[in-house]
């Protein structure tokens, strides 16, 4: 019996030392905790508070217990349950177990709609064509609004002679100007648009005849120089590259006797109606007229499309000349152009 109680006081004062153990470590964590002590310092001062209640004299007290069994109850220390902690392989996320929840049901009635299918979405294809040309200029639409008006108006043949001012206009915009060519640039002088000094022609001539122009053109250091030839050169030439060749001919003429000139030329009119259907060889002159606007923009000449403003009540009565009416818009289109 005596053993026995010697084991049970050696289990209940481990117990003891377990406890008072467990309690000065808990003691020493909260210490450092609230009061930021050193955990060397905190736990000296622990023991020294529990040494200060006496201890020897608690163990002496159990030991004098005459009772057999020695009940020790020690505290119980709460402690908080844990939740288990799951980590994706993956991912690394932590995830924690989620909330039981009752599924949720929508009504039939507030069913969200369901998406369009794309047969739903498909349009029909458009029609219309797509255009590829590019959009139009200022200076083309300028261009178009001014054919427009006068094109009206020579269909109603009603062109005015220019006024005093669109005349005074037309003299200092062409005031360095030189108008070359055969006898359709000798009615721009002959009825008075451009003074005489400043038109260099000779009547009935092809390219080649006026080359020996050039010099005469030369003399007064132009800056620009207007070309205006006829059908006589459908008659000079056979073919329509002829013609093309002895133009550039003249171009390269023109700009090593004059360095730095801007040179235009008018487009090759077509003859009348009446003309052209008693003329065989006349017939060509289309055919000359784009092979010129060809050969000018390779050479850098600017080509003045002057067809548009044809009309045949306004040929003279050998259907190859103009009138007046012609000059009168085919001056304000160079205006246009040139301002």
């Amino acid at each position: 019996m005596n053993n026995h109680y010697k084991k049970l006081m050696r289990k209940a004062l481990h117990l003891i030392l377990g406890a008072i153990g467990f309690f000065l470590f808990v003691s020493l964590l909260y210490i450092f905790a609230v009061s930021g002590k050193k955990p060397v310092q905190a736990g000296v001062d622990v023991v020294k508070g529990i040494e200060s209640q006496n201890l020897p004299a608690l163990l002496q007290a159990i030991r004098q217990k005459e009772t057999n069994e020695v009940d020790v109850t020690l505290p119980i220390v709460p402690t908080t349950e844990v939740l288990p902690v799951s980590v994706p392989e993956e991912t690394g996320e932590i995830t924690t177990p989620a909330e039981t929840q009752e599924p949720i049901t929508v009504p039939e009635d507030q069913a969200s709609p369901t998406l369009p299918t794309l047969a739903s979405v498909t349009q029909e294809p458009t029609t219309e064509p797509v255009s590829t040309e590019p959009p139009l200029t200022v200076r083309q639409i300028r261009i178009n609004d001014f054919k427009e008006e006068w094109n009206a108006k020579l269909d109603a043949n009603d062109v005015r002679n220019l006024s005093a001012e669109e005349q005074q206009q037309i003299h200092a915009l062409f005031m360095n100007t030189i108008f070359f060519g055969d006898s359709m640039t000798q009615a721009i002088g002959d009825y008075g648009f451009i003074d005489m000094s400043q038109v260099v022609y000779k009547r009935s001539a092809s390219l080649d005849a006026l080359k020996e122009k050039i010099p005469e053109v030369a003399a007064v250091f132009p800056e620009r120089v207007i070309i205006f030839v006829g059908l006589n050169n459908c008659n000079h030439y056979k073919t329509p590259e002829e013609f093309a060749d002895a133009f550039t001919v003249m171009v390269q003429s023109l700009r090593e006797q004059i360095p730095g000139v801007s040179l235009y030329v008018s487009s090759l009119l077509p003859p009348s109606e009446v003309l052209g259907s008693t003329r065989a060889d006349l017939v060509r002159a289309p055919m000359y007229d784009a092979l010129l606007n060809h050969t000018a923009n390779l050479l850098g000449v600017t080509y003045i499309d002057s067809n548009w403003i044809v009309r045949q009540q306004n040929y003279l009565k050998d259907g190859i000349h103009m009138n007046r009416t012609f000059y009168r818009v085919w001056f304000r289109y160079l205006q246009m152009l040139m301002s």
